[in-house]
């Protein structure tokens, strides 16, 4: 059994084309959670298995995979990123603690950008904005980060920084471990690096007046002090990437590790209206669970997609249902990677 402490939960959303599944499907080859090559341009993503996901190249239903890294097991739910299927992104959200906010970095912020990012918000979840594509021509990342912040508030920091643009992106840098600007860096870290701690001690008022008062908080402050700021929302990392040369996966998965939510960390209640109480995670206390999502499979017909939040699940295990008027029998319990 995993601790849940080393769990992150986390969905991938965003607007259509920022690249989502391909974050997706190189997270799982990185790993070596999954085997061979995964491309969404040669229909053989991990993510993205129906044929007509396939044929159209994007995602049309919201995609369940899992694996490990770093001592933690990550569960991560690529969506949809077109506003018709909203719906999947609004079910993956109610089974995880983290959002990960992609942006096609030619693109920048769109429609379903900004929808995503308010849905993120209401459902506490921990967010952080993935700039993906780095890697691409005519990329201007001070003028993104501007435009974040004009839209979503100075709360978005950069926490990863890239040593350049288009073929010149081979490199990001952690701002939290800088103390002079790289010469290659397009922005000012020295600057983005006092900015990021001012927001971050921002979260503790004693902290804070203590900063203020000329005391730099050390190392180990800081981080415990951001993944209080991040799950308060009063930090919102910003970070980037190219998915399809794999340049920044590996610094974004040890960034939710670093300031991203357990299920231990988000208080979650059960029951309803004045009813509701709230509880923290226990295997050994009773089920709570919710079915996030439900797919028709051709060949094993209805699967039902269920978040355990409290207590544990067995094959055969008769289980109370709010929709139904007689207890369920559980079949056969699967872990799912995409369509396996």
């Amino acid at each position: 059994m995993v601790n849940v402490d080393l769990i992150r939960n986390v969905v991938l959303c965003g607007h259509g084309g920022a690249g989502k599944t391909t974050i997706a499907d190189n997270f799982l080859m990185m790993t070596g959670a999954v085997d061979g090559k995964h491309s969404v341009d040669e229909g053989s993503s991990i993510c993205d298995f129906d044929p007509e996901e396939k044929k159209h190249k994007y995602s049309i239903e919201a995609s369940a995979t899992n694996f490990n890294y770093n001592d933690l097991h990550f569960n991560v739910i690529d969506t949809p990123g077109y506003p018709d299927f909203i719906g999947q992104v609004a079910g993956a959200m109610q089974a995880v603690e983290n959002a990960l906010i992609v942006i096609n970095a030619h693109s920048g912020i769109q429609s379903n950008t900004r929808r995503v990012f308010t849905m993120a918000g209401e459902h506490a979840l921990a967010r952080m904005i993935v700039i993906n594509k780095m890697d691409d021509e005519n990329v201007d990342f001070p003028k993104l980060v501007e435009a974040i912040q004009n839209s979503f508030g100075t709360q978005c920091v950069p926490f990863l920084l890239p040593n350049g643009t288009g073929p010149k992106f081979t490199n990001v840098y952690p701002v939290l471990e800088l103390e002079e600007t790289p010469v290659d860096c397009p922005l000012n870290a020295k600057e983005i690096h006092d900015h990021l701690i001012e927001a971050i001690v921002e979260v503790d008022d004693t902290a804070m007046e203590r900063y203020f008062e000329g005391h730099v908080p050390e190392k180990e402050e800081v981080h415990e002090l951001l993944i209080k700021a991040a799950r308060a929302g009063t930090v919102v990392p910003i970070v980037c990437c190219s998915a399809k040369t794999g340049v920044g996966l590996k610094e974004i998965l040890d960034a939710i590790k670093l300031c991203g939510m357990s299920p231990a960390d988000m208080p979650r209640t059960f029951g309803n209206n004045g009813d509701a109480t709230e509880f923290k995670p226990d295997p050994n206390g009773n089920l709570i669970a919710q079915v996030f999502r439900t797919r028709v499979d051709p060949f094993v017909q209805k699967l039902s997609f269920i978040r355990i939040f409290n207590g544990q699940l067995k094959r055969d295990d008769s289980v109370h249902a709010s929709s139904a008027r007689k207890n369920l029998k559980m079949g056969a319990l699967l872990h799912v990677q995409g369509e396996h």
